[in-house]
């Protein structure tokens, strides 16, 4: 087969900024295979017909529907309560002199980094945000950790002194083991090193109402507790406290991303024309392109924007990635003239069209997109002026994921398979506590991994994608080597993409979609660690956690009947997955 294979082009609308799309119809279709059903099959239709089919829609959302999904009654009171994302923008701009207020506060004591304890929804949106927003002037240098791997907390306990640090716990519940379990582990460490007394001053919470977080923070005298609206899921957070304490410390433009979020908000009330709604445009292309079997979404994010797919991934794999079905997000796959793509792939391009970015990576990328539109291949294209149009971008994509749920009948707000692996989890911690053995299930050596996935990727066992779970710690050889292990895997199981998520972190973000959702083969990489870090307060250390997280979801998969396959690298995973490509 050739490069690229054949499809329908998407044309887009702009997320704010004046900045004007290649046209103004709603979609824009070329010749293509195949049969694609509903709204993608009238595309020339009047916005009028098109207001009439995605309008109720909008208006429903906006009215916190939670009738919308044909969801069981049960779940509706879970969904009604879900929906405060929609205003978040326009309530957090009465908080940006509080947090700048807040960060002023922090540089002034002296504390120049700041280290982000959470997990999943929590998380990703600050880690975007770090990546993406140009800081201010004595910006503090925030990091996080969303890894339970030993190594990884080892080296910032040493990297974070207390006295020049502040941590903070972020957990919409207060009972996510990964962030408790950073707390204590953190908390034990500025105890030791500033006293009881003045600990709580290196401690920031962002937390739920009421939460045990909160709690705690309250006992223990913590620096701040920002109290986060009860009535955003965590996935959806990313415009809350979740995200803008975080960006706070950075000194970023939270005036400015807000501003972006509300422009946004405001367009996506619109419902005559319809298709100047671009969540509701998104959200349209996203159902109807999955119905049509093109239901593997493939995000392409230029600089500054290279992270931004990794936020995607959580909503759109957590929010719509069940019942057997749902979109599979792609992320940060490298794409070359000799790539070749299968007839189930749906794009999205971020487009920076001006700004602070490099203008070469960026052209680059803008090629790709347009030898992909060209070879007929579905690209829907956003384009954003300014590191600040995160906030939009946020926004219409929340927006768009629930039209999508709306259409494609899938609720997005809960995750039950995740929590299934939580509970798996929690039941091996419980046998180890009881027995002092871990009981791992069947791995196989590096050495002969790649005979025992040949058949898996190639076969009649084939699946439909392809997911590289990591449960090591991350490091920038890991990572250049996993890209190794991703082009090899593709080259043999095309056109089944192949993802990459680091453990624990993927749990809570792509997890759903694999227990859940479209099936697939994992692929759980395995790592012995010479170092553990003791947890306080539970007979175990990360090294045991991190390994009962993946024997839990080993079983979840395995119970879903789902195609797993363990893999121990030893003591030199990078060296060990370079040489798995190599033999694939």
């Amino acid at each position: 087969m050739t490069a690229f294979s054949r499809s329908r082009s998407i044309s887009s609308l702009p997320i704010g900024n004046g900045i004007h799309s290649r046209d103004d119809k709603l979609v824009r279709a070329v010749e293509a295979p195949g049969h694609l059903p509903g709204i993608l099959q009238t595309m020339s239709s009047s916005d009028t017909e098109l207001s009439s089919r995605l309008g109720p829609i909008v208006t429903s959302i906006w009215k916190r529907d939670p009738t919308i999904f044909g969801a069981i009654p049960t779940l509706e009171p879970l969904i009604a309560n879900r929906y405060g994302w929609l205003d978040v923008a326009t309530r957090m701009r009465t908080q940006v002199a509080s947090l700048h207020k807040f960060a002023s506060s922090v540089r002034s004591s002296g504390r120049k980094k700041a280290l982000l304890l959470g997990m999943g929804g929590s998380s990703l949106a600050a880690d975007v945000m770090r990546h993406t927003l140009p800081g201010g002037r004595d910006a503090v240098e925030v990091t996080v950790l969303d890894s339970t791997h030993p190594e990884a907390v080892k080296a910032l306990l040493a990297s974070h002194e207390p006295s020049a640090s502040v941590y903070l716990v972020s957990s919409k519940s207060g009972t996510t083991t990964e962030p408790l379990c950073f707390q204590e582990t953190f908390w034990t460490h500025a105890v030791k090193q500033l006293g009881g007394a003045q600990a709580g001053d290196s401690f920031v919470a962002i937390t739920d109402s009421g939460s045990k977080l909160a709690v705690e923070a309250a006992n223990r005298g913590y620096r701040r507790a920002f109290i986060n609206p009860e009535d955003i899921g965590g996935r959806y957070s990313a415009l809350s406290f979740f995200g803008l304490v975080p960006a706070s410390l950075m000194g970023a433009d939270l005036e400015a991303l807000l501003a972006s979020a509300g422009d946004a908000m405001a367009k996506c009330q619109t419902t005559t024309p319809i298709h100047q709604n671009p969540g509701a445009q998104l959200g349209l292309a996203l159902a109807e392109h999955a119905r049509a079997g093109r239901n593997k979404l493939t995000l392409l994010c230029p600089p500054p924007f290279e992270r931004f797919g990794v936020w995607v991934e959580q909503l759109i794999a957590e929010s719509l990635g069940k019942y057997g079905g749902g979109i599979l997000p792609v992320e940060g796959e490298q794409i070359t003239d000799g790539t070749r793509f299968g007839n189930d792939r749906f794009y999205v391009a971020i487009e920076p069209v001006t700004g602070n970015v490099d203008q070469l990576r960026r052209q680059s990328h803008a090629a790709h997109a347009d030898d992909l539109e060209a070879a007929g291949l579905p690209v829907f294209r956003m384009p954003v002026s300014r590191p600040e149009d995160l906030g939009g971008l946020f926004f219409i994509w929340e927006f768009a994921t629930t039209v999508a749920g709306a259409l494609l009948g899938i609720e997005p707000f809960d995750q039950p398979n995740v929590e299934l692996s939580k509970v798996l989890t929690r039941k091996v911690l419980e046998s180890y506590v009881r027995t002092g053995i871990l009981e791992e299930p069947p791995a196989v050596l590096a050495a002969n991994a790649a005979d025992a996935l040949r058949p898996r990727l190639a076969g009649p066992l084939r699946p439909d994608y392809v997911a590289i779970q990591a449960y090591l710690n991350p490091s920038s050889a890991i990572e250049t080597a996993l890209k190794r292990l991703r082009l090899a895997v593709a080259a043999k199981a095309w056109p089944a993409p192949v993802t990459i998520g680091y453990g624990p972190r993927f749990l809570h973000s792509t997890g759903q979609l694999h227990k859940g959702g479209i099936a697939g083969l994992s692929i759980q990489l395995l790592d012995q660690s010479g170092h553990d870090v003791d947890i306080p307060g539970v007979p175990y250390g990360f090294s045991t956690l991190i390994s009962a997280q993946s024997i839990g979801d080993f079983q979840a998969l395995s119970d879903a009947d789902r195609q797993v396959v363990r893999v121990a690298l030893g003591t030199d995973p990078a060296d060990a997955i370079d040489s798995l490509a190599a033999a694939l």
